[in-house]
């Protein structure tokens, strides 16, 4: 059985002057008129089974997590009580 774990969190400074805060890069419709975000979940559904896609995000985009996901049960969706922001290694 295959799990999937999606990071969708951040401050949307990487993708700049496209992204930002109130529309991060997760979001973003640069390729197909779809989301960044949607198109992960759109490539991994052939191998994984929406029960085992889980998403973690901020608590400011969990709104528009949801929405943009509807398929994926909320409960799936995790919310870090902070922002961690993962390192780029081997910068």
């Amino acid at each position: 059985m295959l799990y999937a774990l999606i990071m969708a969190g951040g401050k949307g400074t990487r993708l700049y002057p496209l992204s930002r805060s109130n529309n991060p890069k997760q979001f973003l419709k640069v390729i197909n008129n779809k989301s960044f975000l949607r198109n992960t979940v759109d490539r991994i559904k052939p191998l994984v089974s929406k029960e085992n896609i889980y998403v973690v995000t901020n608590k400011d985009y969990y709104e528009s997590i949801c929405s943009e996901l509807p398929e994926i049960d909320e409960a799936n969706i995790f919310v870090e009580p902070s922002n961690k922001e993962t390192p780029l290694l081997g910068i």
